[in-house]
């Protein structure tokens, strides 16, 4: 066989092991464009979450809880869909899975050519092609390398299911900043009001000299401090407009332009005295953080044999052909040691990240224990108050402005009386939301220490 005729097959072959991709750019029209049909788009949790993560409580709400925007379902559908970390962590996973598809595969064929003597008269040429046994048979770095990807789509797919866990709860804690700060610009407006009309008889009476600049400057810088605290709630209802719109993918002025949707208060399911909660293992196993370090442990386990592998030796074999007249056929066998330090290091290096990674899981379970004592108590408070001592102290405000500004228009006690009123109700008008609010983002804190399970949502398929 002469030489033209052997570096011409290999040459084929080497090509045809060549990978083209298509080239993809960056458009920042088609950007846009997606970014406007988000707000039309009503994903289905089959397109979301269910085909990605089976099994999981995450995709049990039914369509019925997730129709309408007066219901969670309908926000957690699309934080599921738009969230910037959630569509990151798909992505994760579907790069791990392709990852995976290429995992423990035997290390590359090895082929040589040799000409004995290139320059010279002798036509005899030697072609070597060497095959990974170890890799072939599924064994040693090729084995490791496989479950090492098995854990890391395991890892991501944890990771997935943790980020649309967390944005559900950011978009909870979105909605209900932004009904608390709607009621509270609303109830801060009307006493604005009440107030304005009343400056209006005090600017009157100072013209006319029946009331003395100090008080009725005095009354004047008591409508400014209402009007304050009217921006600063406006400024509170635009931030957590702001939050809820990046996420669920929606754009704040266009698609969340009117008023804040009205959502049931959220419950935490479970016990009312902490600990107990965590005692069922069922309740440990479904904890989307407790998951993800639950994974990250086993991948870093799966890293320890991974490193392990690397002592193993290589073994290749395959066929040798000397091409001349007559043709010879021979053997070659390959084994290759490696040296201690090239994997001790990357061993105890895996030894110290698997340890890190229990420990890791040590302190999310003690976290979440913290928080859930933590949101109990702060359930508790914020309950108490909003049934009795908030709502009494705004109610009785509300009643003593009523009366100043009645007995001011019939003359009948000083504007000091009018002013101390405004500012004294201005400071507190809005206690018993405050707590309403305090007390719902308690709940909600209560159900992020405790997991889907004790997510009504997730649990009921409703709210």
């Amino acid at each position: 066989m002469t030489r033209p005729t052997i570096v011409g097959p290999l040459a084929a072959l080497s090509a045809l092991a060549c990978a083209t991709p298509d080239p993809v750019f960056l458009d920042e029209g088609s950007a846009r464009a997606a970014l406007g049909a988000r707000a039309d788009a009503s994903p289905p949790l089959e397109l979301s979450l269910a085909t990605d993560l089976p099994g999981s409580l995450l995709a049990s709400p039914g369509p019925e809880a997730c129709a309408r925007p007066d219901q969670s379902g309908y926000w957690y559908l699309r934080a599921a869909a738009w969230a910037p970390e959630v569509r990151a962590a798909r992505r994760e996973l579907a790069a791990a899975r392709g990852e995976q598809q290429s995992a423990g595969a035997p290390a590359p064929v090895g082929i040589q050519v040799i000409d004995q003597d290139f320059s010279g008269d002798s036509d005899l040429v030697n072609a070597l092609a060497a095959f990974d046994l170890i890799g072939l048979l599924g064994l040693g770095p090729s084995g490791a390398d496989e479950a090492v990807a098995e854990a890391q789509v395991e890892a991501a797919r944890a990771a997935l299911e943790d980020a649309a866990w967390r944005a559900w709860l950011d978009a909870e804690r979105a909605l209900v900043q932004w009904q608390a700060a709607a009621i509270r610009t609303d109830r801060l407006a009307q006493i604005g009001q009440q107030a304005d009309r009343d400056l209006q008889r005090v600017q009157i009476l100072t013209r006319e000299g029946r009331i003395g600049r100090t008080h009725s400057e005095a009354a004047e810088g008591a409508a400014a401090e209402l009007t304050r605290r009217l921006s600063l709630a406006a400024d509170e209802a635009s931030r957590a407009r702001a939050g809820l719109a990046a996420v669920v993918g929606l754009d704040p002025q266009r698609d969340l332009a009117g008023a804040a949707p009205v959502i049931p208060a959220p419950e935490a399911l479970g016990p009312a005295e902490p600990g107990t909660w965590f005692d069922l293992d069922e309740h440990l196993e479904s904890h989307p953080s407790l998951r993800v370090a639950q994974r990250t442990f086993e991948l870093r386990e799966s890293q320890v044999r991974q490193a392990a592998a690397d002592a193993w030796p290589g073994v290749a074999l395959g066929p040798r052909l000397g091409f001349l007249d007559p043709t010879q056929i021979g053997g070659v066998l390959r084994i290759t040691v490696p040296f201690p330090s090239s994997w001790e290091g990357r061993l105890a290096a895996a030894i110290e990240r698997r340890d890190a990674a229990l420990a890791a899981y040590e302190d999310q379970l003690h976290l979440l224990q913290t928080a859930e004592i933590d949101a109990l108590t702060r359930v508790r408070q914020a309950d108490s108050r909003v049934e009795g001592a908030s709502a009494d102290v705004v109610k009785s405000l509300l009643g003593d402005w009523e009366a100043a500004r009645a007995a001011f228009r019939v003359q009948r006690t000083p504007l000091e009386q009018w002013t101390g009123a405004l500012r004294r109700l201005s400071m507190r008008a809005t206690w018993d939301i405050d707590d309403w609010e305090r007390s719902d983002l308690a709940a909600l804190d209560l159900v992020a220490s405790r997991g889907p399970m004790a997510a009504p949502l997730f649990m009921e398929g409703s709210r």
